[in-house]
């Protein structure tokens, strides 16, 4: 029996959104799924793949609760519109400025952004969680990948 229909729809969609990208879109896109062009893709849409199986796992056989979840979360911790609409926007500028001031800066001042906007006040946390993320990510691509993060414009021509 189903406890949780929104979490075993939400992965059930992710799941067949996961197939479609490794049966068609990955292969007709990007190339074979053995060759070295496709690992990323790959690794990632499997990874999703295997957190929405857990998903759908957990809804299969987890507990009600006595309250539904919207009365559970307190007002203040719930997204609001406008909440969504900072987040979306500084996603945008994201994208938009990675290619100018590269990966490191950008992601640096980004996630800083969204846990302020998130409400966590710790600068330890903060700055624990950003550089430990941060170095992890460089050290995935960088040096196990080989696959080279975003310099930046700005940060080329300081260096120069």
């Amino acid at each position: 029996m189903i406890l949780k229909s929104k979490d075993f729809k939400l992965g059930a969609g992710l799941s067949a959104f996961c197939l479609f990208l490794l049966l068609f879109l990955i292969p007709n896109q990007v190339g074979p799924l053995t060759e070295a062009d496709a690992m990323m893709p790959v690794l990632i849409t499997c990874f999703i793949l295997l957190l929405a199986v857990l998903l759908m796992a957990q809804a299969w056989r987890g507990r009600t609760q006595e309250k539904p979840a919207e009365e559970a979360v307190p007002a203040e911790h719930r997204s609001s519109p406008l909440t969504l609409a900072v987040v979306v926007g500084i996603m945008a500028a994201y994208a938009w400025l990675l290619e100018l001031t590269g990966f490191v800066l950008t992601s640096l001042v980004a996630m800083v952004i969204l846990f302020l906007i998130f409400g966590v006040r710790n600068w330890l946390t903060i700055g624990a969680i950003t550089v430990a993320t941060l170095g992890g990510l460089y050290l995935c691509f960088e040096t196990l990948l080989g696959a080279p993060l975003p310099v930046g414009t700005f940060i080329e021509n300081l260096m120069e």
